[in-house]
This record gives structure tokens, C-alpha cells and sequence, in this order.
């Protein structure tokens, strides 16, 4: 489950970034797994949840770096799940994904408190860009 591990370049310091992947879907953790596992430049992925809930109680337990998590899931969704990690951790970076492409999920994704958005149809190049975009944006930049 754990991809190896990442290194950032930040101002002075240099640190690795954790993940948290969340999707109702097993194959598209697998592929969110797979990336990172690949082509992730280290990125650890500290934990993977199948439901909204679930993923709260992951992140609250192992304080990821970022968390990307689908847009649509039953229950607790990508956009309330955004919103309660903000709430409880303002720190952690939130990615959301979605097949929707349309940029009224993007704007919807915003308005959450994500600070990023792909599409999973660009997923194969688009994650890996997103992630180190959200991890090196200031607080103050939140909002995709």
C-alpha cells in the first residue's frame, strides 16, 4: 500500500509528502496507487478509503500531507469530506478528482475548499502536476 517515499524542495527545507487516496471505486485506487507507486517521485500513501467517512477518520489519524479524494461518493462526499478536513485540518492540501469535466465541478470543488482539481479522464498526466502544485501553494492561494 505504501508507495516510496517523497521528497520536496521547499524554500530551505526538504521534506516528503504523504498521501491519503479516497474513492468509492477499487479500480481507481488501484490506478491513484499504481501513478504514485511509478511515477510518484516518492510520494507515500499513508492510507486509502473506500467511503467519505472512513477517509476522515484516516486523515485525522495520519495527518497527510494531501489528500486525493473523488468528487461524487456515496454518503460523505469529496465535497464534504473537503470540507470537514479543512475544518479539522487546514493544513492538509485536498485534491479532488472527478470523471465530471465540466468546469461547473471545478468552480463546485472550489467554492468546498479544495486546492486542486483533475479530471480522471487526465488522471495519467494530470495528477502528478496537481500534487506538487497544491504542496508548494500557499495557505492563502486555497481554492482551486
Amino acid at each position: 500500500m505504501h508507495a516510496s517515499l517523497a521528497i520536496v524542495q521547499t524554500d530551505t527545507r526538504v521534506e516528503r509528502v504523504t498521501v491519503v487516496v479516497v474513492d468509492d471505486d477499487p479500480d481507481y485506487l488501484w490506478l491513484v496507487r499504481f501513478i504514485l507507486e511509478m511515477r510518484g517521485d516518492g510520494m507515500t500513501i499513508v492510507g486509502e478509503a473506500a467511503s467519505g467517512e472512513e477517509a476522515l477518520a484516516l486523515v485525522l489519524r495520519e495527518r497527510p500531507d494531501v489528500v486525493i479524494a473523488d468528487l461524487m461518493m456515496p454518503h460523505l462526499n469529496g465535497l464534504e469530506l473537503t470540507r470537514r478536513i479543512k475544518q479539522a485540518r487546514p493544513q492538509t492540501k485536498d485534491l479532488l478528482v472527478s470523471a465530471y469535466t465540466e468546469d461547473t465541478y471545478r468552480r463546485i470543488a472550489a467554492v468546498s475548499g479544495a486546492d486542486g482539481f483533475v479530471s480522471k479522464h487526465l488522471i495519467h498526466s494530470g495528477l502528478l502536476p496537481a500534487i506538487r502544485e497544491v504542496i508548494v501553494r500557499p495557505p492563502s492561494r486555497a481554492g482551486v
